[in-house]
């Protein structure tokens, strides 16, 4: 091997090594193992998947757009109002989206890809929340209150068929287990409701500023803002059973489940790996502000860089290998371009 390369290669194997003894992978993002990056435009940023597609929001162009996964390309855009900015609800026929400024409640025929339903929809300006769609319902959190607690359900064609009181402050909606759960910001709870009975039948506290949420096999997990925690709540005993440092503590960030680990994104770290057989952080990658949406989906991890305007693909197999002999990382190129 040139001495040269034998330089970059032991550079980026330090840099490697210094992660992984005793505590998780600190990676630089220029080191992820990029499938496909797709060029969107605008600020994208929320996503979903579904309908044999990834789903991504782009509020400043007021759209959503459809990725193809099986070619990398935008397969379409659906104007949908004025700032789409909750999320993107994944129903059994229809998407179901927010719009801040329009306060808008719309949805989506993925058959047309034409939104075909408009209803009028009280929520937060802030946009930092989500929306919940199941077999013949969306959930979401109205602020007609003024104080953000007011979670509602509407059937199929938009009609409000509930209204139940929840903690202050919330906008993070999830369907799982049998029921709907809420994140309530302000009070540092998860509300658990029952679809039917429309109950509260749980209120678990967790970290202060608890906003993002995700759902594995067994649990659900929520990323707070104000300490970059995530707390794991056992679905069955209602109660928080495990808590994983991740130390991201800032707004806006996201979680999702796939491929059998939880992923995580923050501003400045847009991809946290956490085993949940060990709850244990496995690779954080970081130095990069422009990205922390993130979903899990068609064997890959997407990420929304609403600084450049892409979509970022990345091969989950190869997340926390050390650095290819032939391919050494961004840090190590740029470490030895310094020495040169």
């Amino acid at each position: 091997m040139p001495p040269k390369l034998i330089r970059v290669f032991t550079l980026a194997v330090a840099s490697y090594l210094c992660g992984v003894i005793g505590h998780a992978q600190k990676l630089d993002a220029s080191a992820l193992p990029f499938q496909a990056e797709i060029h969107i435009g605008g600020d994208p940023d929320w996503l979903a998947v579904g309908f044999g597609s990834v789903w991504v929001s782009v509020p400043k162009r007021n759209e959503i757009v459809r990725i193809d996964p099986k070619r990398n390309i935008v397969q379409a855009r659906i104007r949908v109002g004025n700032e789409p900015c909750y999320g993107i609800g994944i129903g059994t026929t229809r998407a179901w989206v927010l719009n801040c400024k329009s306060q808008t409640l719309v949805r989506v025929n993925p058959r047309t890809n034409k939104v075909d339903l408009k209803v009028l929809a009280l929520i937060a300006p802030h946009g930092e929340g989500s929306i919940a769609a199941d077999g013949s319902s969306a959930w979401y959190v109205s602020n007609q209150d003024g104080h953000s607690s007011t979670l509602i359900q509407v059937d199929a064609l938009g009609r409000t068929r509930a209204k139940v009181s929840v903690g202050t402050d919330s906008a993070v909606v999830n369907v799982a287990f049998g029921s709907v759960w809420v994140t309530s910001s302000g009070e540092g709870k998860i509300y658990r409701v029952d679809p039917k009975s429309h109950a509260v039948i749980a209120k678990i506290s967790v970290a202060a500023t608890p906003r993002f949420t995700t759902v594995s096999d067994d649990s659900i997990w929520v990323l707070s803002q104000s300490d970059g925690s995530i707390a794991r709540i056992d679905s069955k005993e209602n109660r928080v059973v495990a808590t994983i440092k991740a130390k991201v503590p800032r707004a806006g960030g996201d979680i999702a489940f796939g491929g059998g680990y939880i992923w995580a994104a923050a501003s400045g770290t847009p991809v946290i790996r956490i085993d949940p057989k060990s709850n244990r952080v496995l690779e954080e990658y970081s130095n990069y502000k422009g990205a922390d949406a993130i979903r899990f989906g068609f064997g890959s991890v997407w990420v929304s860089d609403h600084g450049k305007g892409d979509v970022w693909r990345v091969d989950p197999a190869k997340i926390g290998r050390p650095p290819d002999k032939a391919k050494p990382n961004g840090q190590a190129e740029a470490l030895l371009l310094q020495q040169n």
